[in-house]
């Protein structure tokens, strides 16, 4: 017999926000790609111009495929999108506390706050516990 776990709120918002953000960026670097064959074709004798925007287009589209990896992991709860989850608030906050010094503002606050938000929740036991750890767990889950 399967079981199934319950997958926490938080944890559907998180991947909801994620697949959200996958979609965004995928719709940015499908438009800077687009832009960048524009560019070229009106601009022939910048060759460099175009290439570098092409190559950020791309760069975009192969993070938006790792914001719907992430947001797949979460939904289903795979350990690595956990830890993932983890590494990409600490990021952030490290990112954050670096902007704060740059360029403060209120932008780069809320950014910090809700990175800390996420590294508390994802933390919780129960948060803890839908995110399987290791064979023996994953083996006594499905039965």
């Amino acid at each position: 017999m399967l079981m199934t776990k319950k997958r926490p709120i938080g944890v559907t918002i998180l991947a909801a926000l994620e697949a959200i953000l996958g979609l965004l960026v995928l719709l940015g670097g499908l438009t800077i790609v687009i832009e960048g064959f524009i560019l070229s074709d009106m601009f022939p004798r910048v060759r460099w111009f175009p290439t570098r925007i092409i190559g950020g287009g791309i760069a975009l589209l192969a993070f938006a495929l790792i914001d719907f990896a992430l947001a797949i992991g979460l939904w289903v709860g795979k350990r690595w999108a956990w830890i993932a989850g983890l590494v990409c608030a600490v990021l952030g906050i490290m990112l954050g506390v670096f902007s704060l010094f740059i360029r403060p503002g209120i932008g780069e606050v809320i950014a910090l706050v809700l990175d800390l938000v996420i590294i508390y929740y994802l933390m919780q036991p129960k948060v803890q516990a839908y995110f399987p750890k290791g064979l023996k767990a994953a083996a006594a889950s499905t039965g």
